[in-house]
């Protein structure tokens, strides 16, 4: 029997690498999907819902299995699986819970590149434990993925956030050589600066106190500066925040340093 399963999900597999590669519509190859997942995974009723990350509005939704079960489907992934998403970032969800008798439930995302573009949900009764199907989830959840960047309508969405990707990419690699010869052509210098306040300091009882004042306050400066080309150096998510009219600048208190990570 299991050989007989995994047969199936091979099969599957195949045939929605066919149907991507000959550019069949989205919700075919949904379809497909997810009448084939009803019986390798032993499911009542499943659904697939594809989205847009930014908005959170649907784009593609197909059902399939028994209609009287979708409505205990349909009011868990409204009340519990949506809010697990978009509220504490939940992506794989396996959840057991009674209603009208023991059901088991899971919620798995489907990748685009990087985005969670969609989740496939199903619904088995009685106490299963469907995370042992992950492995098969997320083989389906690739040629999904691969089927969405393929479809009209989202090839835009999934090259925006490409895009993004290398403009932040680029930012970054300006700021951190930026940085680098700041705090070589910056920090030569200073620390002349810095040693020779500190030297005078070391002879502080035989200064008046307004220059030992003066010379505190050169050290602590030149300790300051030293300390801001430093952590630019270590700066790996920018933060750009507006400095004057539409002079920007990186915001160091906000950015994301090594140290940090």
């Amino acid at each position: 029997m299991e050989k007989n399963i995994d047969r199936l999900k091979f099969l599957l597999l195949k045939e929605l690498a066919a149907k991507i590669n000959t550019s069949c519509k989205i919700d075919l190859i949904l379809q497909v999907a997810l009448d084939h997942s009803l019986e390798i995974a032993k499911l009542v009723c499943a659904s697939i819902v594809l989205w847009d990350e930014q908005t959170k509005e649907v784009k593609n939704e197909v059902a399939s299995g028994v209609i009287e079960k979708h409505r205990i489907l349909r009011e868990f992934d409204h009340q519990a699986i949506r809010l697990l998403r978009n509220k504490f970032s939940a992506e794989s969800i396996y959840v057991t819970f009674d209603m009208d008798g023991p059901h088991s439930i899971f919620s798995y995302p489907i990748r685009s590149g990087k985005q969670i573009v969609g989740a496939i949900t199903g619904l088995s009764i009685g106490h299963i434990n469907l995370s042992t199907e992950e492995e098969f989830l997320e083989a389906l959840s690739n040629q999904l993925g691969l089927a969405v960047a393929k479809a009209p309508g989202w090839e835009t969405q999934i090259t925006t956030e490409i895009q993004e990707n290398q403009i932040k990419s680029e930012r970054l690699k300006a700021i951190t050589e930026t940085a680098v010869t700041i705090n070589h052509e910056v920090n030569t210098p200073l620390s002349v600066v810095l040693g020779y306040a500190q030297l005078l300091l070391s002879r502080k009882e035989e200064l008046p106190q307004d220059t030992i004042d003066k010379l505190k306050k050169i050290e602590q400066s030149a300790l300051r500066i030293k300390e801001v080309t430093h952590k630019l150096t270590k700066i790996i998510e920018p933060v750009i925040v507006k400095y004057a009219g539409e002079v920007r600048m990186v915001d160091l208190d906000k950015s994301k340093t090594k140290e940090e990570s």
